[in-house]
């Protein structure tokens, strides 16, 4: 018997983008594993060796341990790094050995339906050569009786990477991992950016060249601003044909909390008592923010014609509003895969209703759950909620970034349940 694959696999055709191994560019391959046409392949097991790195042959490599998933029941169920002699592969090359699992449940081995496999992470390649992932199944013709299968090559090509300029941020020196905006007149002001550009150069409002070189952090020294000021950035890489260069542009603006005014115009009257602040006996317009440290008190009414941000406690003494802080109810139709909905993604902060109008009765383990998982996992349930078996409505939080699904149904209660989402604007 032939130990060929029996699963056919399609891999994405699009280059990837061959960052070098200091500057790697971020990738995604994709892996379509399918049955052929009116055949029934059987299937529990598909291990992908990725390489973390660089190949004898020069060919692409992951520079760190990327991330796998898998669509439909499958799972990944671990992944490790491992030597190409443990995996029978090129000896002097490290492999992120990746494999995915069937769950253990009669049929759901049958490889019905296409599995997609996406593996993220940064690579490094010279332009034009070859990302190679070895690849192999355990599977058969039956349920249960599975052969491994011998190892296939699978390629992606690479190309010369996309040219970009991402991430242009402000922090203070001594902490550079906390992004901020607002600085004290002369304070020195410290500028990163991510790009695979070979030259930038760092202009301050004025137009005043501040930086240039081919780092992509810069200090700018005290003393230097002392107003508020738009920094802009341009990034330059020679283009494809390695002749013309091509720009990039970014932005950033930062505020100045004790500016060093050249001119101040006050039409009506501006007086100031030692250290207790600015009154003014007219109009006063703030044409861009307002920022109050202390309080604020208003004597009549306040209103607020575009977005009010409160960013700690809100007090009201009196009615509040609240009508706009929710969204309109829609209406969820999930589709039932088996025994559960599909798995839901919430895109925001919101509640889940479900109404039950099931009169049946539920026997053993056959009461229905919610379950709220947090991400991407499956591990212990956020939340689990138990559907008893006479109608009732339920409420449930799903928090952004959370998913859910209903479990364990039977196919006397599927048109039983009504799902709803009202979320938080």
């Amino acid at each position: 018997m032939s130990d060929a694959p029996l699963l056919h696999y399609s891999t994405s055709t699009a280059p990837l983008q061959a960052g070098s191994p200091d500057k790697p560019a971020a990738n995604t391959i994709d892996i379509t594993v399918s049955s052929p046409a009116d055949q029934n392949i059987y299937c529990n097991k598909i291990e992908i060796a990725v390489p973390i790195s660089a190949p004898d042959d020069g060919g692409a490599y992951f520079t760190e341990n990327p991330q796998s998933s898998i669509t439909g029941k499958w799972s990944p169920a671990s992944a490790q790094m491992k030597t190409g002699q443990e995996l029978g592969l090129e000896p002097a090359t490290n492999y992120y050995h990746v494999i995915f699992q069937a769950p253990p449940i009669p049929r759901f081995d049958l490889i019905d339906k296409p599995l997609t496999i996406s593996i993220t992470g940064n690579v490094a390649a010279t332009p034009g050569s070859t990302l190679t992932c070895p690849s192999t199944e355990n599977s058969g013709t039956a349920s249960g009786k599975y052969t491994r299968k011998t190892p296939q090559e699978l390629t992606w090509d690479t190309a010369k990477p996309v040219f970009y300029l991402h991430n242009l941020l402000s922090s203070a020196p001594d902490k550079p991992t906390v992004p901020r905006t607002k600085f004290n007149a002369g304070d020195e002001v410290y500028l990163t950016w991510e790009s695979n550009g070979s030259f930038f150069q760092l202009y301050d409002g004025d137009g005043t060249t501040l930086y240039e070189g081919s780092a992509t952090s810069y200090t700018i020294p005290s003393g230097k601003i002392l107003n508020d000021t738009t920094f802009t950035l341009k990034a330059s890489e020679k283009n494809a044909a390695g002749f013309e260069t091509v720009d990039q542009y970014a932005t950033l603006s930062i505020n100045i909390t004790n500016p060093t005014l050249d001119d101040l115009k006050i039409t009506n009257k501006l007086t100031t008592v030692g250290s207790n602040g600015l009154i003014v006996n007219g109009d006063l317009a703030a044409q861009s923010s307002l920022n109050v440290s202390g309080s604020l008190t208003a004597q009549g009414d306040m209103y607020a014609r575009a977005n009010l941000q409160v960013d700690h406690n809100a007090t009201v003494y009196g009615k509040a509003n609240l009508t706009a802080l929710f969204e309109e109810a829609i209406k969820l139709e999930p589709v039932f895969d088996n025994i559960r909905t599909e798995y839901i993604y919430a895109e925001h902060d919101g509640i889940l209703v479900i109404e039950n109008t099931y009169t049946g009765n539920y026997y053993g383990d056959d009461v229905p759950y919610i379950f709220v998982y947090e991400g991407d996992g499956e591990g212990a349930a956020t939340v689990a909620v138990s559907i008893k078996g006479s109608p009732a409505c339920y409420t449930i939080p799903v928090r952004k970034g959370q998913k859910w699904a209903l479990w364990n149904l039977n196919s006397d209660s599927y048109n039983s349940f009504r799902f709803y989402w009202v979320g938080f604007s």
